[in-house]
């Protein structure tokens, strides 16, 4: 296989294109498939193809010339169509589990943890904080992983923000990369599959909306930027980006979080629908009267009486037993649903079915499957974060972008792990209540921890001091009341004693 950098010494433009692009695997599912599949209202339930009309007979108004019988017509009518959005709820699930809690870094050395870094390493470690700060990593991260598990990929793009004159700012921005965008993504991969190389094509607009095509291709120094003329593909740009990184991070997962139990949220939307039907035909008292009926009741008489003939009948329509193969069929599918993606139940029924005797372990133990899928989501992102960590220091190491001075050996010295912290729900109660028990009832923790840890106190130094003040106001409250003056100094006293 070329290396990228044979790749991009072509002569012929249109080749170094066709090499780039032409190796991307393909996933399973079209993505025009995966995005209609996302949005309930273009759900198979209401594809006409997929759920027809339903053709039924009704009065025209006209009789037989002959018999004097009335005459029916046939017309369409529609039928019930109900989307569940399980898609997105799955999704939001597995973003709100992995995410929930932020992710935060812990600086290493050959994996094992720097207890005390050296000035350098900790503004190397402040600088980066500074960046993730600026370009609010917290909520990215968040529409990064919705994306990847939804499109199935997405990259992120760091670049050397510049001003109006294109003079650096000293500042490093990143953007999102995916197909709902525009973007067509094309990481180049050596034999190792080690990427040496990556492709972005775009559309710009212009303000008459006239599209112009870009192929951006970005290495360990440089990006070329091409663009489809009227001649075809032509260089209209080749510079350093700033790094000696590729400053790109790739995301991939082969299927979209829903895929291998897509075919059961359409047999749940089915069920649903044709259970609304029924309701529309039955869910009101529907009579069937042989004979001649002379006479109806109003609607909301009381003790109504209906009149008829002499051979008339009357019967109401309903079933014979209610639909419990319905809701239980809907039951089995929601199980499926939910048991075979790993995600979480955790409507407003079965919450309030819960009640509050409910221990926190057992609260944990019903969310082990969310808990483990979030903790397997790592092995992604983990990578990846370690990645853009790497990718943003040596951005600062080469441009002095946010703090100067720092070398490539000081950004080698260290590594950025990501940690995790999946969200498990947990009685705080509980936990200290067994931890009390298990100490004999004695202290276990300090004063000053246990206002960090109380989610009421949003400042857990100011909470102190007053605390402090709180208790120094009370001794001399009980000072006075002793009469001893708690104002008075000990050479007061001795003097007082004296006299």
């Amino acid at each position: 296989m070329r290396k990228i950098e044979e790749i991009l010494s072509l002569q012929d433009v249109s080749q170094i294109h066709n090499l780039l692009t032409a190796r991307k695997q393909d996933f399973k599912t079209p993505l025009d498939v995966i995005l209609m599949q996302w949005d309930p209202s273009k759900h198979k339930v209401f594809d006409e193809r997929e759920r027809p009309k339903k053709k039924i007979m009704v009065p025209s108004g006209k009789n037989d010339p002959i018999t004097g019988k009335a005459l029916y017509k046939s017309k369409w009518v529609d039928v019930v169509r109900i989307a569940v959005p399980i898609q997105q709820s799955i999704v939001d699930m597995i973003v709100s589990f992995l995410l929930m809690n932020e992710v935060t870094y812990k600086i290493t050395a050959h994996g094992l943890r720097i207890k005390k870094l050296n000035d350098k390493q900790q503004s190397l470690s402040d600088a980066v904080n500074h960046c993730y700060h600026d370009n609010k990593m917290k909520y990215f991260d968040k529409r990064l992983v919705r994306t990847v598990c939804k499109e199935r990929e997405a990259a992120e793009l760091w670049y050397m923000e510049q001003d109006g004159s294109g003079k650096l700012t000293g500042r490093i921005k990143n953007m999102l990369l995916c197909p709902t965008r525009g973007d067509k993504l094309y990481p180049h991969f050596t034999d190792t599959h080690k990427m040496d190389g990556f492709a972005r094509e775009y559309y710009t607009y212009d303000e008459l909306g006239t599209a112009y095509m870009h192929f951006d291709v970005y290495t360990d120094m440089y990006v070329y930027q091409y663009q489809n003329l009227e001649n075809g593909w032509t260089l209209t740009g080749k510079k350093m980006h700033g790094f000696t990184k590729i400053p790109v991070v790739y995301y991939r997962q082969d299927e979209a979080e829903w895929e291998k139990v897509q075919w059961a949220i359409e047999r749940v939307e089915t069920c649903i629908s044709n259970w609304g039907d029924t309701n529309d035909y039955f869910g009101t008292p529907k009579y069937f009267v042989q004979g001649r009926l002379e006479g109806f009741a109003e609607k909301g008489e009381q003790g109504a009486v209906f009149v008829g003939g002499k051979d008339t009948r009357m019967n109401v329509l309903s079933w014979n037993s209610s639909p419990e193969s319905v809701r239980g069929e809907i039951a089995n599918l929601f199980n499926i649903i939910y048991s075979f993606t790993q995600t979480a139940d955790i409507s407003f029924e079965n919450m309030k079915q819960l009640g509050n005797n409910t221990s926190g372990a057992a609260i944990r133990l019903m969310f082990t499957a969310p808990y483990m899928k979030a903790d397997l989501k790592t092995e992604i992102y983990g990578e990846m974060f370690t990645r853009r960590c790497n990718i943003v220091a040596n951005g600062i190491a080469n441009t002095g972008a946010y703090i100067k001075g720092i070398g490539q050996d000081v950004v080698d010295s260290i590594d950025f792990e990501p940690v995790f912290k999946p969200y498990l729900p947990k009685n705080d109660v509980e936990l200290l209540q067994l931890i009390t028990s298990s100490n004999g009832g004695a202290k276990s923790t300090s004063n000053r921890r246990a206002i960090e840890l109380n989610p009421l106190n949003d400042d857990a130094d100011k909470v102190e001091e007053e605390m402090k003040q709180e208790q120094q106001d009370t001794m001399m409250q009980e000072a006075a009341l002793s009469g001893f003056g708690g104002t008075a100094t000990s050479k007061q006293s001795v003097v007082n004693e004296e006299e």
